[in-house]
């Protein structure tokens, strides 16, 4: 029974993020630059049977699964924005938080803000758009009309830090469409010198809200029945030991 145990618990543990994932999915899906998360499950080690004198059966026990969780990072539909800024490639805006966390976003909402005495370019979270140098911008002029990506060789223009990562399980999201770099890795992401700019442009979100809401169906119904295999499991441990007894 004890490997009924472990199978039904990692079943219902593992669809209980399975259902966090997608109600994520669906609560962004109308967030710009939003990166769906996807879900696959793997099998756990498995157990092979034996006969009462170590003949083997070719059976095999399972011990239940373990989920895996990734970002989807396909580009979303672009659609028309005001002052937007999409980024037409796999790089990554840097921008500052008020923690002074270096964090990177696909989100192009930018405005101008005078924070002591000081024009500077900030995201809509207020976060400060950083140069390829990874130091905050400041907006003289007519400059903020005149950005351009590292790639790009605009007379006049301001460079925008733009960053390519080569891995995007390197990511964490942490909110607003920003992520961070994991402390598990020790790969720093890359200027980007091959993505460019499109003005006036967003990038929506990549969620398809009919596949999300098919996934929810079947992570519902595998929450189910784990649950019950859970139950049916103690139950059968229960009658054992009063036979025990």
């Amino acid at each position: 029974m004890i490997n009924a145990f472990y199978a039904s618990k990692s079943g219902v543990k593992n669809y209980q993020y399975c259902l966090d994932a997608i109600a994520n999915n669906i609560a962004n899906s109308r967030t710009d630059s939003y990166k769906a998360q996807v879900i696959s499950f793997t099998d756990l080690l498995y157990t092979n049977i034996q006969s009462a004198d170590g003949e083997p059966q070719n059976l095999q026990t399972g011990n239940g699964s373990r989920i895996l969780i990734f970002r989807d990072m396909t580009q979303g539909i672009i659609t028309t924005g005001e002052n937007g800024i999409m980024i037409n490639g796999n790089g990554y805006y840097a921008v500052e938080n008020q923690n002074g966390e270096t964090l990177y976003t696909k989100k192009g909402d930018f405005s101008v803000r005078d924070i002591d005495g000081a024009d500077y370019l900030v995201t809509e979270n207020g976060d400060f758009v950083l140069d390829p140098e990874l130091n905050r911008i400041i907006v003289n002029g007519d400059e903020f009309f005149n950005l351009a990506a590292p790639g790009e060789s605009l007379e006049g223009s301001m460079v925008l830090g733009i960053f390519k990562v080569t891995d995007s399980n390197d990511l964490i999201s942490v909110g607003n469409g920003r992520y961070t770099i994991s402390p598990d890795t020790t790969v720093t992401p890359e200027l980007d010198t091959e993505s460019k700019l499109i003005y006036d442009m967003n990038e929506s979100s990549n969620v398809n809200l009919i596949t999300e809401m098919s996934k929810m169906i079947i992570a519902q119904r595998g929450f189910q029945l784990n649950s019950q295999m859970l139950k049916t499991a103690d139950e059968l441990e229960s009658y054992a030991n009063n036979l025990r007894n």
